[in-house]
């Protein structure tokens, strides 16, 4: 009987070691990915994260949630293909602030987005357009902090034309891009270092 449980205790063990390895790579992933919103100075990233399958990833997006949201950090699921996994990581004070610009209220409107004052019906709106829209929809530059007028000429022009290619296709005022894309990327690799030295995620990240 002894042995049984010592097994069962093992196998516990096993399979919270391995969830914790899981987690570890997700949090360096959100270094990798979303350090310029870690930091405050971008108001979200977007990208693809591999989990096992979809209740791993429901589990680490809740552990980290649990820790981040007390720093202003939400991450959200907004779509999955096998066990790809698309991730929104935003600094909620900044998504508000910039849903609440008068300009980009009224560009989302014509995309089906209510006015409802609402900031969690703007990313479920923006989740069932990416799940259901045949094209990826690029009103998310919106959502990831792109300059407005970018966004909309990007839209406008089909992405063609633009006067610089950076983290967005620039149309309009190219220099404080390129500084701004100096910016994150610095940004990256000082976030990179920093965790690579042993800080945690939590410490990393700042306040709202």
């Amino acid at each position: 009987m002894r042995k049984r449980l010592q097994l069962v205790t093992n196998s516990e063990r096993n399979l919270q070691q391995f969830k914790d390895l899981i987690y570890m790579g997700f949090e360096e992933s959100l270094i990798r990915n979303a350090a310029p919103t870690l930091a405050g100075i971008k108001t979200a990233n977007l990208y693809n994260f591999r989990f096992k399958n979809l209740r791993e990833c429901i589990e680490s997006i809740h552990r980290m949630n649990k820790r981040l949201n007390q720093k202003g950090i939400y991450i959200k699921l907004m779509k999955n293909a096998k066990d790809f996994y698309l991730l929104y990581v935003y600094r909620k004070s900044k998504l508000e602030e910039r849903i609440a610009d008068p300009e980009v209220h009224a560009f989302l409107q014509n995309y089906g987005y209510k006015d409802s004052g609402n900031l969690a019906s703007y990313i479920e709106k923006l989740k069932e357009r990416i799940n259901t829209e045949p094209c990826f929809p690029h009103e998310i530059g919106v959502f990831l902090g792109y300059p407005i007028e970018d966004v909309r000429e990007f839209i406008e022009k089909k992405g063609e034309g633009c006067a610089y290619c950076g983290e967005w296709k620039v149309y309009h005022d190219v220099p404080a891009a390129i500084s701004f894309f100096c910016k994150l990327k610095k940004c990256r690799d000082v976030y990179a270092r920093v965790y690579e030295d042993g800080r945690n995620i939590y410490d990393m990240t700042v306040r709202a």
